[in-house]
C-alpha cells in the first residue's frame, strides 16, 4: 500500500514539473515570423529604434530558450514580441499615412504647376496673336492707303513735275513726300521720263521729270515687282 502511493505521488510531482517546463512553439513561430515581415516591409528603416527594441526582444527569447532552457520565459519574450508589433503597426500605418498624404499634396502642387505653365503659355500665345493682328491689321491699312492715294493722285502737293537735284537718282525722288512717299515706285517716273532716262541712277540736275498720277494698282504693284528686280 506504501509503495502503491508512493508511485502516485512520483507520477503527480512528474506531472507538475512536465507542466511548469511546457513550451508552446506556436509564440517562436508567430514572433519570427513578424520579425521577418517587418523587415521586409519599411517598419525597419521608419520606425528603426521600435524595431530594433523588437528585435532583440526576439533574440532575448531565443538565448533563453537554446543556451538556459528556460521556455516560459522565452515564450514571454516571444509574446512580447508580438505585443510590441501590434504598436509597430499603429505606428506604421501613420507613417503611410503621412507618406500617402504627402504624395497626394505633391501631386496636386505639380497638377496647379502645370496648369499654371499651361495658362501663361497660352496668354502668351494669344497676345502674339493679337499684336500680328494689330500688325497685320496696321499694314494692311498702311497699304490701302498708298495706293488709294496712289490711285486717286491725292498726294500732299500734287506734283505733276519734278526738277532733278544734283546728285539725286529716282528711288531718292519716288521716296519724296511730295511724290510718291515710296522708293520702290521710282519706275513709275523712268517710264514716263523713258525719253530722257537711261539710267535710273544717273540724273543730270535741272532736268525736268514728269511725275505720273493717274496709274492703277496694278501698275503700282508692277513697278515694285521691277523695283525689287533691279535691286538684285
Amino acid at each position: 500500500m506504501l509503495s502503491k502511493l508512493r508511485l502516485i505521488l512520483t507520477v503527480l510531482l512528474m506531472a507538475v514539473l512536465s507542466g511548469c517546463a511546457s513550451h508552446d512553439p506556436a509564440w517562436q513561430v508567430k514572433a519570427e515570423a513578424i520579425i521577418t515581415e517587418m523587415q521586409s516591409d519599411v517598419a525597419a528603416s521608419c520606425c528603426p529604434e521600435e524595431f530594433n527594441s523588437m528585435l532583440e526582444v526576439f533574440q532575448q527569447g531565443e538565448k533563453l530558450l537554446a543556451e538556459e532552457d528556460e521556455t516560459e520565459l522565452a515564450d514571454e519574450q516571444f509574446i512580447l514580441v508580438c505585443q510590441k508589433s501590434q504598436l509597430l503597426n499603429q505606428q506604421l500605418k501613420i507613417y503611410k499615412e503621412r507618406i500617402k498624404e504627402e504624395q497626394r499634396l505633391e501631386q496636386i502642387e505639380r497638377q496647379a504647376a502645370r496648369e499654371e505653365e499651361k495658362r501663361i503659355r497660352l496668354e502668351l500665345e494669344r497676345k502674339r496673336e493679337i499684336e500680328l493682328a494689330i500688325t497685320q491689321k496696321s499694314l494692311q491699312k498702311r497699304k490701302n492707303n498708298i495706293y488709294g492715294d496712289l490711285e486717286s493722285g491725292n498726294n500732299s502737293a500734287q506734283l505733276s513735275s519734278y526738277t532733278v537735284k544734283r546728285g539725286e537718282t529716282l528711288p531718292q525722288i519716288a521716296a519724296r513726300m511730295e511724290i510718291y512717299n515710296d522708293s520702290a515706285l521710282w519706275p513709275l517716273i523712268y517710264r514716263a521720263n523713258r525719253d530722257q532716262i537711261r539710267d535710273p541712277y544717273q540724273l543730270w540736275p535741272g532736268q525736268v521729270l514728269k511725275i505720273t498720277r493717274n496709274f492703277s494698282k496694278e501698275e503700282a504693284i508692277d513697278a515694285r515687282k521691277k523695283s525689287r528686280l533691279r535691286s538684285r
